[in-house]
């Protein structure tokens, strides 16, 4: 088989890597990314079933009819079996130049109308503006694909609600995890504190670099966990995303303890894994109401995860206890503290992260499930 897959530079989503990485299970995958460069390169793209070469093509995107035309010359002569799609743009880009029996199937993984009450529970009020036209740009975007595949429980569900016409094409499917592999290490890797060669620590994710309403509703909430978590159980804490700087800019007056250890943002993934390999316990407080690329990464290492209540509403399969260790916003510091004291707790955990990946999330239930599709 052959496939097109047309995005953004959300293409580079962890989920998205995934999803690419279980196409090339079923055949040859094609990739195009709309921006403002020219390029056609070899990259290689991993996930759990090994490392594959997919060709991908940068093509200029100023208006509509850029995109169709451009796309028009690289696809000449090629039958592709089905194209897949982002939102906005490129799903409207792949239909208008899709031949008319062609498969069109969008990766649905966000409305942001569906998160509304996440955001605005963090102070996110300016979402309520968009409500309307989120709901009505979406049912446009599932109304000019074949399918549409929802890669968290959460999405599928309020889609099925709001768009019950376009029900039967609608499929859920959580997306294995996915990067670019690279060999060595880049000049912009950090330098690991000691602290990660010795192993045992806590370790979670946020980028308090970024501004407005994801600093507001993630980064800072997801900051302060760490913080006290450090503070609660005088344990080792590695917050990685985020430099020092950052951390005194966003929190001039919290000074934080020296056992919470920053590690800056832009590291290959090489230090991802290493990060995770030496970590004793993930923590991953959930915001929003869609996928998360840290708890699909964590999963996929098999780590022991900590994370809040909202995972419930976006992988319901995800058993408390067994799985993963599902937590609340108020209670999650002291959960972390009473846990980090179960060591047979936590490698159980870890156990069951593993064995959720697999039956949830892999690339061979993806591409099974695919190849069922087409």
């Amino acid at each position: 088989m052959k496939f097109l897959y047309v995005g953004a530079h959300d293409v580079f989503s962890r989920h998205e890597l995934g999803f690419i990485a279980a196409l090339n299970a079923l055949g040859i995958v094609d990739v195009i990314v709309l921006g403002s460069k020219v390029e056609c390169r070899r990259v290689s793209v991993g996930s759990d079933n090994g490392v594959h070469h997919v060709t991908l093509f940068h093509i200029p995107c100023r208006d509509l009819n850029t995109c169709t035309k451009w796309i028009e010359l690289l696809v000449c002569g090629n039958d592709y079996h089905a194209i897949f799609s982002t939102p906005r743009l490129p799903v409207v880009a792949a239909r208008l130049f899709a031949e008319k029996d062609q498969l069109v199937i969008l990766r649905l993984w966000s409305i942001r109308a569906a998160k509304l009450r996440d955001n605005l529970r963090f102070g996110a009020y300016e979402d309520v503006a968009i409500f309307a036209p989120s709901i009505g740009m979406n049912l446009l975007y599932l109304a000019i694909s074949n399918y549409s595949i929802a890669i968290d429980h959460a999405t599928f569900s309020f889609a099925s609600r709001v768009y019950p016409i376009l029900r039967n094409r609608l499929i859920k499917l959580y997306s294995p995890y996915g990067y670019i592999p690279e060999h060595g290490s880049r000049k912009e890797d950090v330098k690991l504190p000691d602290i990660v060669d010795r192993g045992d620590y806590v370790l979670g994710f946020t980028t308090l670099s970024k501004t407005g309403s994801y600093l507001k509703f993630e980064a800072k909430p997801h900051a302060l966990v760490l913080y006290q978590i450090a503070k609660k159980t005088g344990l080792d804490v590695v917050l990685a995303g985020s430099s020092l700087e950052d951390w005194q800019r966003v929190f001039p007056n919290l000074r934080p303890p020296p056992n919470l250890h920053f590690i800056g943002r832009g590291f290959s993934d090489l230090v991802v894994a290493k990060l995770y390999s030496r970590a004793k316990l993930v923590v991953i407080p959930i915001t929003n109401r869609n996928i998360s690329n840290r708890l699909l990464e964590a999963l996929f290492y098999g780590k022991p995860i900590v994370t809040s209540e909202i995972v419930r509403y976006i992988h319901p399969e995800l058993r408390h206890g067994v799985h993963i260790f599902i937590s609340t916003w108020d209670s999650i510091v002291n959960d972390v503290a009473k846990l980090l004291k179960k060591d047979d707790d936590i490698e159980s955990l870890g156990q069951g992260a593993r064995k959720a990946y697999t039956t949830l999330f892999s690339t061979k239930l993806n591409a099974e499930i695919v190849k069922r599709m087409l």
